[in-house]
């Protein structure tokens, strides 16, 4: 009896052990370098003349949109609603990396096969009256 007793609260607390570990599974906490590029995964606020690079205010502030996301997703007490969150953050983060590469690739593009200049002969002025009558007026001209 005494063996199944010591047997019981030997097992009991990994059994009670396992439920939380099993439950805890999916709960990966998002890291920022996984969304960012090499570049950009210590990414500081721009100061100085770098308040003018776009890009590098544009990943700032993704940055601190994630840092906020995580920070709410720790505060959430229930397990399975912070891997929810934690899945939603993922998932967002994804959207915007393929929205920002979908950008790059169409200005890239765009630099590259530049618009075909219209036809000038549709929408210049007739440019031969104005000569011969610009060619009237020149000083130095003998009569």
């Amino acid at each position: 009896m005494k063996k199944i007793i010591l047997l019981l609260a030997i097992l009991i607390p990994f059994a009670v052990n396992a439920e939380n570990v099993a439950s805890l599974e999916g709960l990966e906490e998002p890291v920022w370098k996984d969304f960012a590029p090499v570049a950009y995964i210590d990414v500081k606020e721009p100061k100085g003349l770098a308040k003018f690079n776009d890009v590098l205010a544009y990943w700032y502030k993704r940055r601190v949109e994630f840092d906020n996301g995580i920070e709410k997703c720790r505060a959430i007490e229930k397990n399975e609603e912070k891997i929810s969150c934690y899945q939603d953050l993922k998932v967002k983060q994804y959207q915007k990396n393929s929205d920002y590469n979908a950008r790059i690739e169409a200005m890239e593009r765009a630099r590259m096969n530049p618009q075909v200049m219209q036809d000038p002969t549709t929408n210049m002025y007739p440019v031969g009256g104005l000569i011969n009558n610009f060619s009237k007026f020149q000083p130095n001209e003998f009569n």
